[in-house]
């Protein structure tokens, strides 16, 4: 991932992408995720203007769906991952634990990559079978 920098009159750092809504979108992929399609993997691919993000999730849903659809999976996984404790150093916020709040993971995905990238995260269900997260990149204040 590139941090761009610039100084006005000190350095500020802007990353590609927010950490943040990252580190939402892979718990959200681990923890929601279909487990019982066999062979299936959760992929993660950077592009210099986005990152996909691809989980085996044969479910039609819309983006407000979302929360209250992966409520209901992975009970077990989720209250684990609840209850499993991070470094609040690790990724630059205050959460205690790897799953804080059911339903925060979305709205911090969206609002988070919007505010950084200027364009909202895009979710679509590919061939029934995949759930596609695209979140774009930041631009380059440079304009490279």
């Amino acid at each position: 991932m590139r941090v761009y920098a610039v100084k006005k009159p000190n350095r500020i750092e802007t990353p590609q992408f927010s950490l943040n809504a990252v580190f939402e979108a892979i718990v959200n992929a681990v923890a929601h995720r279909d487990y019982s399609i066999y062979g299936s993997k959760i992929r993660l691919h950077v592009f210099a203007d986005r990152l996909e993000l691809f989980s085996p999730d044969p479910n039609t849903m819309t983006v407000d769906s979302l929360p209250e659809r992966q409520s209901a999976r992975n009970e077990l996984l989720c209250s684990l991952l609840a209850k499993c404790p991070m470094n609040v150093d690790a990724i630059g916020s205050q959460r205690n634990f790897i799953m804080d709040k059911r339903g925060e993971g979305v709205p911090i995905i969206l609002s988070e990559s919007k505010h950084l990238s200027g364009k909202r995260p895009v979710y679509r269900l590919i061939d029934d079978a995949e759930l596609l997260l695209t979140i774009f990149a930041a631009p380059s204040p440079h304009g490279d």
